[in-house]
């Protein structure tokens, strides 16, 4: 079967047609995996400080999101050549864990 050059243009046109449909409709569908439960949190303060791990001896870096009252400590990972983080704090929990009244 043969299309004559009119057909071979329509068709193309179609076929443009729906990809830009395509296009289009797919990101309006739904949302990425990585941003299911994604719930925005607004501007935040922050706060760097440096200083020492105990008992290692290397230097890392503490950052306080003033705003949400979390803390993360990050070290450079040499090996990697990339930022590792070794811990978090929910300063707020600790906050209101350590003015309990204990017995």
């Amino acid at each position: 079967m043969k299309l004559n050059r009119r057909s071979r243009i329509a068709a193309l046109f179609a076929l443009n047609a729906l990809l830009l449909v395509t296009i289009v409709a797919l990101p309006l569908a739904r949302s990425a995996d990585g941003q299911a439960g994604f719930v925005s949190r607004g501007r935040a303060t922050y706060s760097m400080s440096g200083g020492g791990i105990p008992a290692t001896g290397m230097g890392a870096l503490y950052i306080v999101d003033e705003t949400h009252e979390e803390m993360i400590g990050v070290v450079w990972n040499e090996k990697t050549k990339s930022i590792s983080s070794f811990g978090y704090r929910n300063l707020a929990a600790d906050s209101a864990a350590s003015s309990r009244v204990r017995p």
